[in-house]
């Protein structure tokens, strides 16, 4: 187990680290970095036999809504299996899917698929499902962190962040009037709504875009999937009374239907 997962990370460093020789060699566009990124992507999921489409957020969904949701595991050569599992299961209708030694997909993806189902148990249920889930569930361990918590801002000051959230409402005040001139400053325009939503068990309110043309508008408690615009409070000099801090606005919303 440990060989195999070795090799895994000597050909991910190799593949990363040629990836920054040639960023140091010449000054990446962002669209270039990201082309960079997701060609090293393709190739690791190639070479490791990954498919993490097979694992999208919109699958979670379909197995919750269906009633055959799974949490991921990679539990090794020897499947674990805990006492009281299976009354977990039963209560909360949720499973669990062991890869065993070789994972059927990425840690990040498997990571972004447990974080939708568990989110899912929270919109449903509460938190009592804490007290039973097995605790090597991966991303279990990052429950209740803060999104805004060591974001990777681009060389422009900006960040785009991809989460599966749990839909709560609209309509929330997007900024304090007297904040409304720092916010004009930074996106050119002042959002009159923004959107409460769960994600890893934290509510949030995050104002829209104000070119959002998502339309429909979806359920309470759906789980969906947001494009977050934020931006570096070092680099667009805000004060930390514009909420949220850091400033972000949601670009694009996706009902995953």
């Amino acid at each position: 187990m440990k060989r195999i997962q070795n090799n895994v990370l000597v050909a991910i460093a190799l593949l990363l680290g040629t990836f920054q020789v040639e960023a140091q060699e010449h000054s990446l566009t962002d669209e270039e970095r990201q082309a960079k990124l997701d060609s090293i992507i393709a190739e690791t999921e190639r070479h490791f036999g990954w498919n993490d489409d097979t694992y999208s957020v919109k699958t979670a969904k379909e197995m919750w809504l269906s009633g055959d949701a799974k949490l991921l595991l990679q539990g090794g050569i020897a499947p674990l299996a805990y006492v009281g599992q299976e009354k977990f299961a039963k209560k909360y209708s949720v499973d669990y899917d062991d890869f065993g030694c070789i994972a059927n997909c990425s840690d990040a993806q498997m990571a972004k698929y447990n974080t939708a189902i568990i989110d899912c148990l929270t919109a449903k249920f509460g938190k009592g499902w804490q007290d039973s889930i097995r605790k090597d569930v991966p991303r279990l361990d990052k429950y209740g962190v803060s999104v805004f918590n060591n974001i990777q801002y681009e060389g422009n000051g900006t960040a785009t962040i991809v989460l599966p959230v749990i839909y709560k409402a609209l309509g929330r005040s997007a900024s304090d009037p007297e904040e409304s001139g720092f916010v004009r400053d930074i996106i050119d325009c002042v959002s009159p709504t923004s959107m409460e939503f769960l994600y890893r068990g934290v509510e949030y309110y995050v104002p829209l875009s104000c070119n959002d043309g998502s339309g429909e508008t979806p359920l309470e408690n759906e789980l969906i999937e947001i494009t977050i615009r934020a931006f570096n409070p070092k680099v667009f000099r805000y004060s930390k009374n514009i909420k949220p801090y850091p400033f972000c606005v949601i670009e694009a919303i996706n009902l995953l239907r």
